[in-house]
């Protein structure tokens, strides 16, 4: 019974920290690999103010690491990267 409202918290967290678009495309831009700092991730995603960011990036703490001051996704993120980018090229066929 543990183990499944631990796989319930798990799935909330993940499912919440993508409900957001602005979450969604920093999840993006880290996913391309190029390993930003929080000043890229500012300027790409176009964020109002550095406490917004933070903010966003508190809630998909789940998905990165950090290191040298450089984010990065880990495995839960790559997974949900690998699904965002699934999820847009369906968009695209279901367009056409």
């Amino acid at each position: 019974m543990g183990e499944s409202k631990e796989f319930t918290s798990l799935e909330e967290e993940v499912f919440k920290a993508l409900d957001h678009q602005i979450r969604r495309d920093i999840l993006r831009y880290i996913g391309e690999g190029k390993k930003p700092t929080f000043t890229d991730i500012m300027n790409a995603t176009r964020s109002p103010d550095s406490p917004t960011l933070s903010y966003h990036l508190r809630n998909l703490a789940l998905f990165l690491e950090q290191k040298e001051g450089k984010y990065d996704l880990n495995h839960i993120g790559k997974a949900a990267y690998a699904l965002l980018l699934r999820t847009t090229a369906y968009d695209r066929v279901a367009l056409l």
